[in-house]
């Protein structure tokens, strides 16, 4: 990584997501980024999205049309020079529903040179699914 390491790139990311910033987003990850979300998000979220278009079309732009929802992070943990384990909460509201969601994540980031490669996350789908569902009568 840069002098500056992984978590400023990293802190670009969620602000940029909070504020749904596309651009500012796109220019902090790799074109050839890989992106890992949790198996058993809805689709089309969970699973493998290669390239930063992709995964930002089918991972977090899917998440916000599904979800007025925040990464919250609490720990930033350095895995070597160029990973950084952030830990923290999901907080926010499942549109269609308008159900709460809080539920816990890890995400591990990796780097390559001013860019950011990879993102593997992990979170209990489970409370995700239960956001999206209608109150039962």
């Amino acid at each position: 990584m840069t002098e500056r390491g992984p978590r400023e790139l990293v802190e670009r990311v969620y602000l940029a997501l909070a504020g749904g910033h596309r651009a500012e987003l796109a220019s902090v990850l790799h074109p050839e980024f890989d992106g890992y979300f949790s198996p058993g998000l809805p689709p089309p979220i969970g699973g493998h999205h290669p390239g930063a278009s992709a995964c930002i079309e089918h991972g977090w732009w899917a998440i916000g049309a599904l979800f007025a929802v925040r990464a919250l992070p609490e720990r930033w943990l350095a895995c070597g020079p160029n990973e950084l384990l952030v830990l923290g909460d999901y907080q926010g509201t499942a549109r269609r529903t308008g159900r709460q969601l809080r539920a816990p994540f890890a995400h591990l980031w990796a780097g390559d040179g001013d860019r950011l490669r990879s993102l593997h996350q992990y979170t209990d789908t489970a409370l995700w699914r239960a956001a999206l569902e209608e109150k039962p009568r």
